[in-house]
């Protein structure tokens, strides 16, 4: 008599992840990830084949919508070839034009938006698709478990979703959704989770981060969020994306709890009325020198980081060179520059008066040449100074490659020691010796 076979254990659906666009877009794909694990999927890395790939667009300008058509293109391909069997898109791009993109891209098994990513798990899990229906908002909570993609010493905390300012210029609010942010018992509840798991870099990010709480409160509940955080005694707190306008005296009063790095993302923007009210945003020349200067009074070691958009339409040569000259006198020390690119569905879409293509790529030139001059004389100013160093890679020739306080993650250089990566990521102290435009150098102290 033949002994019974055994069952055969069913082969767990596997998925690999591209996230693009912004860190928030991250943390909804690591959100997504925790979900899939908990339905039985196993999330593998992008180099392996995959049943799934799942693919977290960003739409919000014109080269980003490019680089996440894309993405799917050769994701695509890559499920003809035999790499993948299921292609799911989701995110920005999708909210923004799901019927055009459906009609585009019949090959995409879920085409889903930026809510209801519970269900989107489910059908991943039992493969299958279905059309997407953006009904309840999604903020997510501490209940919901993440895959960590990042370095295992760097964390990211969503704490608020969606956007109540009115840029005539962004989608944003079109695409996420009225500005409403957590409870900041969860917010610590997961910050301690990550705490304890030994990470030493915690980024809070958003859309308007200066905006937290004013959803239930009449102030804003930022300054109370970081006194809390502060307490866990993480080595390094950073806050990502302040809008200037709501930036009071009590929030910056904030960025005063021991570990909270005096790093201040402020979008300016522009610094032209004209141009700003065009913009549907506050501030000026004076105002926002003020803001900076104040900054800079208060926390000794201060580091501005601003985005400006150029080629605005109607944006004259001399409201252009106020900017250049507003960036080059207060010595901004991390600049981002963008075109302006018109967004369907926004106030700006239809303004006239556009500034020529290669006079928009000129100017970004320009003040990207203010930008190089600022990052030299920043670097040169730290300089033998001693500062906290949190390493993320080996590099090359034996090095280690990592980031200190005034680097932000993915926008303001990297700074390179001597020795090598020894896999202990807790933050250490170094000395800095030199610099190569924005790759700092330094050395154990």
């Amino acid at each position: 008599m033949n002994p019974a076979k055994k069952p055969e254990k069913k082969k767990k659906t596997t998925a690999s992840f591209v996230s693009l666009g912004c860190f928030k877009n991250l943390v909804d794909s690591e959100v997504l990830g925790g979900m899939l694990e908990k339905r039985g999927v196993k999330i593998v890395s992008a180099y392996e084949d995959a049943d799934w790939i799942i693919i977290n667009t960003c739409g919000f300008i014109r080269d980003a919508k490019a680089e996440s058509i894309d993405e799917i293109l050769a994701a695509l391909e890559q499920k003809e070839s035999g790499e993948f069997k299921r292609v799911a898109v989701f995110g920005c791009l999708i909210e923004r034009y799901p019927e055009e993109l459906k009609l585009e891209f019949p090959g995409v098994d879920i085409l889903w938006g930026v809510n209801d990513l519970e269900k989107l798990a489910d059908l991943i899990a039992a493969n299958r698709a279905e059309d997407y229906r953006s009904n309840e908002l999604f903020l997510y909570t501490d209940g919901h478990r993440r895959i960590i993609t990042t370095p295992p010493n760097v964390a990211f905390i969503k704490i608020s979703e969606g956007c109540g300012m009115k840029c005539s210029f962004c989608s944003i609010p079109r695409i996420r959704g009225p500005f409403r942010s957590r409870p900041i018992d969860s917010i610590m509840r997961e910050a301690q989770r990550y705490r304890e798991m030994g990470f030493q870099e915690l980024n809070l990010i958003s859309q308007n981060s200066t905006s937290f709480g004013r959803d239930r409160s009449s102030r804003s509940q930022l300054p109370d969020l970081l006194k809390e955080i502060s307490r866990l005694d993480f080595p390094a707190v950073r806050v990502l994306y302040l809008m200037p306008e709501e930036v009071t005296d009590e929030v910056l009063d904030g960025f005063s709890y021991p570990s909270i790095i005096p790093y201040f993302d402020l979008p300016f923007q522009h610094v032209s009325p004209r141009v700003l009210q065009a913009m549907n945003r506050g501030g000026s020349v004076e105002k926002n020198r003020r803001l900076v200067e104040k900054i800079r009074a208060k926390y000794r070691g201060a580091v501005i980081r601003s985005s400006f958009i150029v080629g605005f339409p109607g944006e004259t040569a001399a409201e252009f060179q106020e900017l250049v000259d507003f960036a080059r006198r207060l010595k901004i020390e991390r600049i981002g520059v963008f075109g302006f690119s018109p967004e369907e569905g926004t106030a700006a879409f239809d303004l006239q008066d556009r500034v020529p293509d290669d006079q928009v790529e000129l100017r970004k030139e320009l003040l990207m040449d203010v930008s190089d001059r600022n990052i030299t004389l920043y670097n040169k100013k730290i300089v033998q100074s001693i500062q906290d160093f949190l390493p993320l890679a080996p590099w090359q020739n034996e090095t280690t490659i990592g980031r200190i306080a005034s680097q932000a993650p993915d926008t303001d250089g990297l700074t390179c020691i001597p020795g090598p990566f020894d896999e202990d990521y807790r933050m250490r102290r170094i000395k800095i010796t030199g610099f190569s435009d924005e790759l700092v150098f330094g050395e154990k102290v």
